[in-house]
């Protein structure tokens, strides 16, 4: 359960007593789900399109900074892929790692969230023989932290987890179905209770009118809980809203152009105390349109104009970018790098110089600016564009001790 004691920081990465030492106590009771031919393990429609890749590097801003999650590392090998906890105080210019607050091995890669006077939440996946996940959270920008568990694996979706007042929202995965259920917790990050599934989510109208396959956001403004998935109906957005007689899609209008293509929420993003950014997916013939709807105060989803991806460039992070904002990042068979930014309602998209080579996200600096981390091996270079500028100057070089070995 929560505690409000302070984690030492300790560099090592196997698990280590706390909530760690529960676990071993704890009989987890995972089935695994059998193949089937025309429905998924979760009892969804099998999708005819393909389903978008979700990144787990990216970044937030939270109470006294920014932080961010970006694979080091040997990243051919999982046991040497190690996701690094990225800080970066309000009015700083300068990165720190703090994933020794982890305190337990982070191959499987670092899931965070947060929400206007909300403390960060972090979830850490699992990873090698692993199927519990842990979870770390702070209210005073790292200064101290408070652990809680997740006794089934949090699925990988950078917004897989969701700070509600009181507790906590998270996507769970479970055999082939790799976000079938969503649990919520009351009252710290320890004990947790089903709230819906794929399966139950498909019992009703708005599910049938959607077809998910798959829970692959999660999110909470007022009081209200909100859901992002993926349709197998074509042209269907799947954002669903959590209502007294149920759950019902709240999406707005797919435009015309995107009709026929399969729709996936890729995030859902707070926006102050009663907004929410989400970020869909259209994709189809071989290409991906990109769209934002943003909502505050109740009102109706507001959506913006489509960007559209060039042939072959894929989505490799995303995220809230500034108050209202959201930045995309893009990758080519290539290599070639994309940022794309856009402001908030009534805004356009904007495309951003090029970002360095090896960027894996970026976050909001101070002044308009933006940071690109870039990690190589041991080393994460950070890069910086002003508000004005056309250029890249690296700005700072963090060595990072990477305990190549000592996952096993």
């Amino acid at each position: 359960m929560i505690s409000g004691q302070r984690r030492r920081g300790v560099r090592g990465h196997r698990p280590t007593g706390g909530v760690l030492s529960v676990v071993a106590n704890v009989v987890l009771g995972a089935a695994l789900l059998g193949a089937c031919t025309s429905q998924s393990a979760s009892g969804a429609p099998r999708s005819a399109g393909p389903r978008p890749s979700t990144p787990l590097a990216t970044s937030l801003e939270a109470s006294g900074g920014s932080w961010a999650t970006v694979p080091m590392g040997r990243l051919d090998n999982l046991r040497d892929t190690f996701w690094q906890l990225l800080f970066r105080p309000s009015g700083s210019t300068s990165w720190t790692d703090r994933v020794a607050a982890t305190a337990t091995a982070t191959n499987g890669g670092l899931v965070l969230a947060s929400a206007a006077g909300a403390p960060l939440l972090v979830g850490i996946r699992p990873s090698l023989y692993l199927s519990y996940t842990p979870m770390i959270a702070t209210s005073d920008a790292g200064a101290t932290w408070s652990n809680g568990l997740l006794d089934r694996a949090l699925a990988a979706y950078p917004d897989a987890l969701a700070v509600q007042p009181g507790g906590a929202l998270a996507i769970t995965a479970n055999g082939e179905a790799p976000g079938d259920q969503v649990v919520e917790s009351a009252g710290g990050f320890a004990s947790w209770r089903t709230l819906i599934g794929v399966r139950q989510l498909l019992a009703g109208a708005s599910g049938r009118a959607c077809a998910p396959d798959a829970l692959s956001a999660v999110g909470s403004v007022g009081g209200t809980t909100l859901l992002g998935t993926g349709c197998t109906h074509p042209g269907v957005v799947g954002l669903f809203e959590e209502h007294r007689r149920g759950w019902r899609l709240v999406g707005p209008a797919t435009p015309s152009s995107l009709a026929h293509r399969r729709i996936d929420v890729l995030g859902l993003d707070p926006e102050g105390a009663s907004g929410m950014a989400a970020l869909m997916d259209a994709t189809g013939s071989g290409a991906n349109s990109l769209f934002v709807t943003w909502m505050s105060g109740g009102a109706p989803w507001r959506r913006s104009g489509p960007l559209a991806l060039p042939s072959g460039q894929k989505v490799a992070s995303y995220g809230p970018l500034g108050t209202t904002g959201v930045f995309v990042l893009s990758t080519s068979a290539a290599g070639t790098a994309r940022l794309d930014v856009i402001g908030g309602t009534g805004d356009i998209w904007r495309q951003l110089p090029a970002p360095p080579a090896r960027t894996s996200t970026v976050a909001a600096g101070s002044g308009g600016a933006i940071d690109a981390l870039a990690p190589d091996g041991t080393v994460l270079t950070v890069w910086s564009l002003g508000p004005t500028s056309t250029t890249w100057t690296r700005s700072q070089a963090l060595h990072v001790p990477i305990p190549f070995g000592t996952s096993g």
